[in-house]
């Protein structure tokens, strides 16, 4: 099994900007591999993790991998306040939802978190929604440190500020890298020359072939 099982279990509605994980979290299977992909990319910090915390009604993939890693999850609703079970303050966790778009409620779980003095290691989804910057906008309003970031099983989409690889071959100049200057129904406007002053230039964007936020970690471009 690869990672070939998101594009044939992620279904694409709404013009491709809804992804509709049913199919994934009903296979055991697939939430094998997507919690061992997960849990991979933790790393060492995997053995610092007290507890998972998750939306409350968001909670299958959290359950699975938190059976997987032999923690408890916890349940959380961070506009009432309330959590399904007891989290003590000193704790480590890491925040875990299906999907990560504009980010809004689970910087509030984290907001929740902070006030009772649980410290937050990072957040993790199965999809992550790249054209919505929600990364860039937890990143915007937490100050504390976050040793594990925003992790995500499989990317979609790309955004401005980050940067691509294209597939220049039909211009014979190989593989470039460039950094996304704006986006546009079927190109994107990438800085050409890679100079303080930017010269943009368009291209389809189904010549993208990988993504980074920081030029050292790649991923597979999915549109």
């Amino acid at each position: 099994m690869d990672d070939n099982i998101y594009e044939t279990l992620i279904e694409s509605k709404v013009n491709g900007t809804f992804k509709d994980v049913t199919k994934l979290l009903n296979n055991k299977e697939a939430l094998d591999y997507t919690a061992d992909n997960i849990i991979k990319q933790l790393g060492e910090h995997a053995d610092e993790i007290d507890k998972i915390v998750c939306p409350f009604d968001d909670d299958i993939f959290a359950s699975f991998l938190a059976e997987k890693m032999k923690i408890d999850v916890i349940k959380m609703n961070p506009y009432e306040g309330t959590c399904d079970k007891d989290i003590s303050k000193g704790e480590k966790v890491i925040i875990v939802g299906t999907a990560l778009c504009g980010g809004s409620l689970y910087y509030s779980m984290y907001s929740l978190l902070e006030y009772h003095h649980v410290e937050t290691l990072g957040f993790v989804y199965i999809v992550e929604k790249v054209w919505h910057r929600g990364r860039y906008k937890l990143a915007d309003s937490i100050t504390s440190p976050l040793p594990l970031g925003v992790i995500s099983a499989i990317k979609y989409g790309a955004t401005t500020g980050i940067y691509v690889k294209f597939d220049c071959s039909k211009n014979n100049l190989g593989i470039r890298i460039f950094k996304v200057l704006s986006l546009h129904d079927n190109e994107v406007g990438v800085n050409w020359l890679d100079g303080p002053r930017p010269c943009e230039k368009k291209f389809p964007i189904e010549r993208i072939i990988e993504i980074s936020f920081n030029r050292k970690d790649w991923f597979k471009y999915h549109n």
